[in-house]
C-alpha cells in the first residue's frame, strides 16, 4: 500500500494525506512534557470543547482582482492563544441548546454530512459560528422570516442590546432571532475545515470552521472586549507577516489562510462545503525533533 503524502502547514490539505509540522517554540517544552507522560502510561489529555469559526470574506472594492478576510488580534490577557491573529468564534454555549432555533437552508443532517459529524454537533457548531460573529462583530448571518436582509444591524438599538446579552450568556441566540422575527440563515455558511487541539495542550478545543460572504449592507466592527485590534486583510498579505514574524498565527489559521489565498474572489472561496478533519498530536522525528502529525480524514 502506497504511503501517504506528507504535507507541510502551508500546504493546500487533503483527505488522506499526511499533515507534518513543526511544533511552536513557544510549546515544545509542554509538548515533550506530555510526550514523557504518554510514554509512561498516563493519560490526562483534556476533553476538547465544541467552538467555531468564521472566515467572513469581501471582494476588494477596487478595480483589482482580490478578497479580503476579517480578522481580530487577541488581547495579551486572554488565557488561550493570546496576541495571535485570529478569526471571529468561540465557544458553544449551553444556553443555545435552551431554545429552537428559527432555520433556513440546508436541514441538520444534511449539514452533519458535509460537515462529518452528529446531527447534534452540527446544529450547535453553526448555531455557535452564527453567535459568536455576531457577538464579536455585530454581523448577523440571518434574514428576516418575509425574506427581507438585515441593513446594518448596529443600528438598532434592540440589536445592540441583544448582542451585549449575548455576551453575558443572558440571552440565547435562538430566543434572540424569535423575537426579532428572523431565522439562521445558514446558506450563508460553507465548512470547510475541523481542527482539534493537540492532546499536549491544557485547553483544548474541537473547531468547526466556516466561510461566510458578507452580507451585503452590513458593517464588521470587532468592538469586542477579547480582541485588541480588528480589520480587514488580504490572505497572502496576512501569510507574508507571518513568514516575517510580525504577526503570530497559529498553524491552523495559517493552514486556513493558505487555502483562501488560493482562491481569486469570494465566490470561488466559497464554492467548497465539506469538511476536512484534522487531530494533530505530537510525536518525536528520529533528530529529535518535535513535530505535530496527523492523517487528514
Amino acid at each position: 500500500m502506497d504511503e501517504p503524502r506528507i504535507l507541510g502547514i502551508t500546504d493546500i490539505l487533503s483527505s488522506g494525506a499526511c499533515l507534518e509540522y513543526a511544533v511552536p517554540p513557544k510549546l515544545r517544552d509542554g509538548v515533550a512534557a506530555y510526550l514523557e507522560r504518554r510514554d509512561a502510561g498516563e493519560d490526562d489529555a483534556a476533553k476538547p470543547r465544541l467552538s467555531s469559526t468564521v472566515m467572513l470574506l469581501r471582494d476588494k472594492t477596487t478595480a483589482s482582482q482580490g478578497f479580503q478576510v476579517f480578522m481580530q488580534q487577541r488581547a495579551s490577557t486572554m488565557a488561550f492563544v493570546p496576541d495571535a491573529v485570529v478569526f471571529p468564534g468561540g465557544s458553544f454555549d449551553p444556553v443555545d441548546d435552551a431554545h429552537d432555533i428559527p432555520w433556513e437552508g440546508p436541514s441538520v443532517s444534511e449539514w452533519a454530512s458535509l460537515m462529518g459529524c452528529d446531527d447534534q454537533t452540527a446544529r450547535r457548531a453553526l448555531v455557535t459560528a452564527a453567535r459568536e460573529v455576531f457577538e464579536e462583530t455585530g454581523v448577523l448571518l440571518a434574514r428576516r422570516v418575509d425574506g427581507a436582509d438585515f441593513d446594518d444591524p448596529m443600528k438598532s438599538p434592540e440589536l445592540r442590546q441583544a448582542r451585549a446579552q449575548l455576551s453575558e450568556h443572558a440571552l440565547s441566540f435562538g430566543q434572540m432571532l424569535e423575537d426579532i422575527g428572523a431565522v439562521l440563515w445558514t446558506d450563508l455558511l460553507h465548512a470547510c475545515a475541523h481542527w482539534v487541539t493537540p492532546p499536549s495542550e491544557r485547553r483544548r478545543y474541537s473547531t468547526f470552521f466556516f466561510r461566510a460572504r458578507m452580507p451585503q449592507g452590513q458593517v464588521a466592527d470587532g468592538r469586542t472586549t477579547e480582541a485588541v485590534k480588528t480589520g480587514w486583510a488580504e490572505p497572502s498579505w496576512l501569510l507574508d507577516q507571518q513568514r516575517n514574524g510580525k504577526l503570530l498565527i497559529m498553524p491552523p489559521t495559517v493552514s486556513n489562510l493558505c487555502d483562501l489565498a488560493a482562491s481569486e474572489n469570494v465566490a470561488q472561496a466559497c464554492e467548497r462545503n465539506s469538511t476536512i478533519h484534522v487531530h494533530p498530536s505530537p510525536a518525536r522525528r528520529a533528530d529529535g525533533s518535535l513535530v505535530f502529525r496527523s492523517v487528514i480524514g
